[in-house]
């Protein structure tokens, strides 16, 4: 883990603290790198999935963060790492992801693992079925622990789905587009289990998508743009 490199874990966002400054300037890194004119089957993707302790943004925790890299068309690596998430798992949230606090106890704090997180998706355009949330819940535990936030572009396999495959606005569950693509998800509600199938999905996805769109601007304009 990058972590050990600098000692001591459980750090405070102070300007010298070297790990705050290595995921601070990752952040800023994917903030000044320009992934739009990029052509699709050469762009890099990180396909990305968070388990929580709740879906309340003010009190949840991610407990369960995977990351899946495609690059044309292929799956070309991944990430998973449970985390520690210093709270009770509420019941309501097991019956959800079947993630228990036996199963997290010993695993490692938030801070620990973000810079190793970083390090994986880099510069790369994250990619999600409604993956804001994700966003929302990564950069959470990001300012949190660093006082720094994703800057990458990302897309979404909803509005992707939706927008440039079959051109009608629907909110298309994630099940249903398993069911579209013939995919088989293993570990339903784990987050390397989901981001798995879901970067299957993905690359079938843009595939199709690539007879129409070039480049991640042509697909990040698609979905922002309103089908009448």
């Amino acid at each position: 883990m990058i972590t050990k490199l600098f000692g001591r874990k459980n750090v405070e966002n102070k300007p010298k603290d070297p790990i705050a400054i290595y995921v601070n300037k990752m952040c800023e890194a994917a903030k000044n790198h320009s992934v739009m004119g990029e052509k699709i089957e050469e762009a890099v993707f990180s396909v990305v999935d968070t388990e929580t302790t709740g879906l309340d943004l003010t009190k949840a925790r991610v407990i369960n963060i995977a990351a899946v890299k495609v690059q044309n068309f292929k799956i070309i690596d991944f990430y998973n790492t449970f985390i520690n998430p210093e709270m009770v798992i509420p019941p309501e949230s097991v019956k959800w992801h079947n993630i228990t606090d036996e199963m997290v106890r010993d695993k490692p704090k938030v801070e620990e693992i973000l810079p190793d997180f970083m390090k994986f998706v880099g510069s790369s355009v994250i990619v999600g079925h409604h993956i804001n949330f994700d966003i929302k819940m990564i950069n959470k535990e990001l300012n949190s622990c660093f006082g720094c936030q994703l800057h990458n572009q990302w897309l979404d396999t909803m509005l992707i789905y939706s927008r440039a495959i079959i051109k009608k606005e629907d909110h298309l569950t994630l099940d249903h587009l398993f069911d579209v693509y013939n995919v088989k998800c293993n570990g339903r509600h784990t987050a390397l289990g989901d981001a798995l199938a879901t970067a299957e999905v993905f690359t079938k996805m843009i595939f199709q998508a690539n007879e129409h769109y070039n480049t991640i601007r042509e697909l990040v304009d698609c979905q922002k743009s309103l089908l009448t």
